[in-house]
């Protein structure tokens, strides 16, 4: 049995509310039990309820097994606090008090337990004790990673993990590994050319937590590419490959490695509550890095809350794949904020996106660059997005150009000099015409207001007429106080249906309905 935040909140159950605690938990040798003394569950909103949660300790051997006895909802404090995640069904607690000494612990759910119980599946000191050997010593506690990594890890949050070079975890579809990040984890590019990638057939599982997120940064934390990125890269589908070919796959841009595949379901790990800053780099003419780079990555994967602040290129850029998406920020990067190519036929919902001052557009959306026709065809599906932007000259809400498809729901593109464009015959031709549309590039239930449609190159109809002749759009002020509704606010109700179960149904248009889900583990908003 799988326990959704929502039926943890059932079984949990209890509404005695306490004082707030600091987030650590106790361990009582007397009676066997160790409390909890705040640990947050989330739910499909971003909402926290905070637990105050009692486990007794029923087993030792072969492996430490507890028992959920008691829970009752507390505040939620400024702290750091535990956290149980639904995808993983883990647990994290970051400091366990066991006769005066302090352990970190991950606490697995067994599927099918009632009451619940759990396995203790990773416990260590909670302070740095030295650098492990998969790394090398730079000083206090901070430790170097290099080179290829072909065995499975986990970095954890009491060392500062400095990144030499590009890093690589496991080998191309060989070597696999699963490279575990704890929430609160740092981690360092020292320069442009440092940067994290995940190769085919591994997986990263970086879950951190709404009060102790996962940290990629550079030295000095001040300006756009002073380190590379994080790189992903899978098997899922992606278009330009040659006919008759068995395995479809591409090469990068920026390093020339190979990404693509045949399964759609392919697993890349978990990206959760993770800040990616100052990243992004320019590798050749053209050729680049971005925050997050995805390349052929399927919807096994699971990335929801990630930041991508002041990036030097594209926040988060889709090169091919399935990979689904949801609460992600982009934030003043020095490019696009949503990129997409290579045939993504992926999914996003509640996307953020503010450009600053030097910023190129909201979304940057292809097929291909060299077919325009190239199949699979990008045509992912994404739901309440909200574009703003300082109104510099020249920035765009989202250009959809070279051929590709979209469905675009409940979204809200504001204060830009350019709110859409449409470019290229072959987008247009996919696109039919207004009244007579393919529904292959849609856009409904959205507010433009501040900006002007353009027709790009090889126009076949009039961008404005095509966005005012679909259901639920509004030419209009949709009232915001920064990225959130007014109160009354237009957009806090009239959201259209998002044909797919995968999407959580919203009444509200754009990223944000009443609950503020970016406050607490973001950086910079």
């Amino acid at each position: 049995m799988k326990i959704t935040s929502k039926t943890w909140l059932a079984l949990l159950g209890g509404l005695a509310w306490a004082d707030a605690f600091a987030a650590t938990a106790d361990f009582d040798p007397a009676t066997n039990t160790v409390t909890i003394h705040a640990v947050d569950l989330v739910d499909a909103e971003g909402r926290i309820a905070t637990y105050n949660v009692t486990l007794a300790l029923v087993q030792t051997s072969p492996a430490i097994e507890l028992v959920l006895t008691g829970a009752s909802q507390v505040p939620t404090s400024q702290g750091v606090r535990a956290y149980f995640d639904a995808t993983t069904q883990e647990a994290f607690i970051p400091t366990v008090n066991v006769g005066g000494q302090e352990f970190a612990a991950n606490l697995a759910l067994i599927p099918g337990t009632n009451p619940l119980r759990f396995r203790v599946t990773n416990l260590h000191p909670a302070t740095f004790s030295g650098c492990p050997g998969f790394s090398r010593p730079l000083g206090g506690n901070a430790c170097l990673l290099q080179g290829e990594i072909k065995q499975s890890l986990t970095l954890t949050n009491d060392t500062t993990w400095v990144l030499s070079g590009g890093v690589f975890f496991g080998g191309d579809n060989t070597d696999p590994v699963t490279v575990t990040i704890e929430p609160g984890t740092k981690i360092l590019g020292q320069q442009g050319a440092d940067f994290f990638y995940v190769r085919r057939g591994s997986k990263i599982k970086a879950v951190g937590s709404p009060s102790q997120p996962i940290v990629f940064t550079g030295p000095s934390e001040k300006t756009p590419g002073e380190w590379g990125g994080l790189v992903l890269a899978g098997n899922a589908p992606v278009n330009g490959c040659n006919a008759g070919v068995p395995l479809c796959q591409q090469f990068d841009e920026a390093m020339l490695t190979p990404y693509g595949g045949n399964n759609p379901h392919d697993d890349s790990g978990v990206l959760k509550y993770v800040q990616i800053r100052f990243a992004g780099i320019v590798v050749r003419p053209d050729q680049e890095l971005n925050g997050l780079t995805l390349l052929g990555v399927g919807d096994g994967t699971t990335i929801d809350y990630v930041q991508v602040y002041r990036g030097a290129d594209d926040g988060i850029e889709m090169f091919g794949g399935t990979v689904r998406v949801r609460h992600v920020i982009m934030q003043e990067g020095e490019d696009d904020g949503l990129d997409w190519g290579q045939g993504w036929t992926g999914a996003a919902q509640h996307v953020l996106v503010i450009e600053g001052p030097n910023s190129d557009r909201c979304v940057e959306a292809d097929n291909n660059e060299d077919n325009f026709d190239s199949q699979p065809r990008s045509k992912p599906r994404i739901a309440n997005l909200t574009c703003l932007s300082p109104g510099r000259s020249g920035s765009q809400g989202a250009e959809l150009r070279r051929g590709t498809g979209a469905n675009i729901h409940n979204s809200i593109f504001k204060d830009i000099p350019t709110c859409l464009r449409i470019s290229d015959a072959a987008t247009f031709a996919n696109a039919g015409a207004p009244g007579a549309l393919t529904g292959q590039l849609t856009l409904d239930h959205s507010y433009a207001f501040n900006c002007q449609f353009k027709d790009g190159a090889g126009a076949t109809f009039s961008v404005a007429d095509w966005f005012q002749s679909q259901p639920g759009n509004v030419v209009g002020d949709p009232q915001l106080d920064g990225f959130m509704p007014l109160p009354g606010s237009p957009v806090l109700t009239g959201a259209g249906q998002v044909p797919d179960p995968w999407f959580t149904p919203t009444p509200y248009i754009g990223a944000f309905g009443q609950h503020n889900w970016a406050q607490g583990w973001t950086f910079g908003l």
